[in-house]
């Protein structure tokens, strides 16, 4: 039965085909990461701006203590 083998020139086109699809994923997953992140901080402003307290914020978004009060401290401008 005969092997099919590649030659370098395939197996270098393949390889860098792959690359490309992995790079795209990594974007893609880095742009839906960004979309959640600033999902979750309007959606902490909007509590802001009703008195919610800053420990069910960060419960509630999953945002820290600290983003929290960089956002209260915008709010406040």
């Amino acid at each position: 039965m005969p092997r099919h083998t590649k030659t370098k020139e395939e197996l270098e086109e393949y390889e860098y085909a792959r690359m490309r699809e992995t790079d795209e994923i990594a974007r893609e997953m880095f742009v839906e990461e960004k979309t959640r992140d600033n999902e979750r901080k309007e959606i902490a402003k909007k509590m802001l701006k009703r008195g919610t307290a800053i420990e069910i914020i960060a419960e509630d978004t999953g945002l820290t203590l600290e983003q929290i009060q960089e956002l209260q401290a915008t709010l406040e401008r």
